[in-house]
């Protein structure tokens, strides 16, 4: 098996959740990660981000829910690429 660039998987998790996953050929673990950064993001964008106490911060609260799957994302992608780069 053919060794994956872990820039390249990097940048596509970036862009992205899970995207290097998907590089990766781990379908399995990507798809998660893709169908909750849409969910998350997708109402983030219909509540919007509101930061004041007296409207409800339902917005804020999918935007830190979209940067935990996403950061959580990247450090999965670095770690499967590892593993995959040594044939675990």
């Amino acid at each position: 098996m053919a060794k994956k660039n872990t820039y390249l998987v990097m940048i596509l998790s970036l862009l992205v959740p899970g995207l290097g996953l998907a590089y990766d050929g781990v379908m399995k673990r990507f798809i998660p990660y893709l169908v909750l950064g849409i969910i998350f993001c997708g109402l983030w964008m219909y509540f919007g981000m509101p930061l004041d106490a007296e409207t409800n911060n339902t917005g804020f609260c999918c935007y830190l829910a979209y940067i935990i799957i996403w950061i959580f994302g990247l450090y999965d992608t670095l770690r499967t690429t590892i593993d995959v780069n040594r044939g675990i």
